[in-house]
């Protein structure tokens, strides 16, 4: 009796560590399974990057056709609100043969998502999150920038008011809209900080002429896409009288620089020393040190801002709107905060006796030798 007894005591701690075991394990393959399909839900929000065609990214899941992210899950099952734009279900057929298996982990608890960027999971007791991107900017508030040609390579100079570019991308609300500019003399222009992702098609028409060229684009989260259009005939001669790409009449205001916001800031004059206007969709500043960020540009108008994600040396900072320096015309600029850390919550940089180069967008280069500041 005793040698039974002993044997069952055996056998039953031999099973308990099965038993655990065996729940171990299987919440591992629950934890393993919910991970997996809260990243298939992620890329049925915001597409697969893996996806790849003619050498472009060709998915974008639900916020590439809509243009906003979705309210709930539902939505990449069922089009929400008879959307034209909406190109779903944008879930696997595995989880659709559930119905409403892919709302749920694999404990059986629904997802908690409300439209925003990330997806949780209660997981048995420990939370999981599957982040979508950094921001929801990311997602909806891209820049396209680019520059238009004609078949010779000759930028529109005196005709870009009659050139309109138009960019089509969805509205969010299940329509497609579009948002037009003229581009520069030089042929540059930009749609800043309004665009979500997803393939996009711009279009340029010369007004009169009613000559167009189409492009499609791809833009990813949190981009800065570059498109350069060009029409299929010799529009426009070489840029003349100043004006164009590479005119180099931007000049310095010698002795015009100073310093503000506990030196921490830049400011000084530039000119046009030409005979013609000057477009201005960008600048670039370059210095070896020291090592910090800036956020804001203003001419007249701030024309950049970004003060969570700085620029810092040799990068370019798109403006928000084309810049316009009028023959003989001269502006103050000011660059604003030097930061030690790109998205601005550090602490000022003293910028004192540092030199800069200073390229802008027509190809006019100038550099600004800052003093001594206290």
């Amino acid at each position: 009796m005793l040698e039974v007894v002993l044997v069952i005591v055996i056998i039953s701690i031999l099973a308990s560590i099965a038993v655990q075991s065996l729940q171990k394990a299987d919440e591992i393959d629950r934890f393993e399974a919910t991970v997996k399909e809260m990243g298939a839900l992620a890329r049925a929000i915001t597409g697969d990057d893996r996806l790849i065609s003619g050498g472009i990214r060709s998915d974008f899941g639900y916020v590439g056709d809509i243009g906003s992210l979705p309210p709930d899950l539902d939505a990449l099952a069922v089009n929400p609100g008879g959307y034209s734009t909406w190109k779903g279900p944008y879930i696997k057929q595995d989880f659709i043969e559930n119905s409403g298996g892919f709302k749920k982990d694999a404990w059986n608890n629904p997802y908690s998502y409300n439209g925003g960027i990330s997806i949780s999971s209660s997981g048995g007791g420990n939370s999981i999150t599957k982040q979508l991107v950094g921001s929801a900017a990311d997602l909806l508030s891209n820049t396209i920038k680019g520059t238009i040609r004609d078949r010779s390579g000759s930028p529109p100079a005196d005709s870009a008011a009659n050139v309109v570019i138009t960019v089509f991308y969805p509205d969010g609300a299940g329509s497609v809209t579009g948002s037009s500019v003229s581009p520069s003399r030089s042929g540059e222009f930009i749609f800043a900080d309004f665009v979500p992702i997803g393939l996009h098609k711009i279009q340029a028409i010369v007004t009169g002429v009613n000559d167009t060229t189409i492009r499609y684009i791809a833009v990813n989260p949190g981009s800065e896409t570059l498109a350069e259009l060009r029409f299929p005939f010799d529009l426009w001669g070489p840029v003349t009288g100043g004006g164009g790409g590479g005119s180099g009449i931007i000049e310095l205001v010698p002795g015009s620089q100073s310093f503000g916001n506990n030196c921490g800031k830049i400011q000084f004059d530039i000119t046009n020393s030409g005979g013609a206007p000057v477009d201005l969709v960008n600048l670039t500043l370059t210095w070896t040190s020291p090592s910090a960020w800036y956020n804001k540009v203003r001419i007249g108008n701030v024309l950049f801002n970004q003060p969570n994600n700085g620029k810092g040396s040799g990068e370019m900072a798109p403006f928000s709107i084309i810049k316009t320096i009028a023959p003989g015309a001269t502006e103050t600029v000011n660059i604003e905060t030097f930061d030690d850390n790109r998205d601005g919550t550090g602490t000022a940089v003293n910028m004192a006796n540092t030199v800069f180069t200073i390229t802008f967008s027509d190809g006019s280069t100038i550099i600004v030798a800052m003093g001594g500041c206290i």
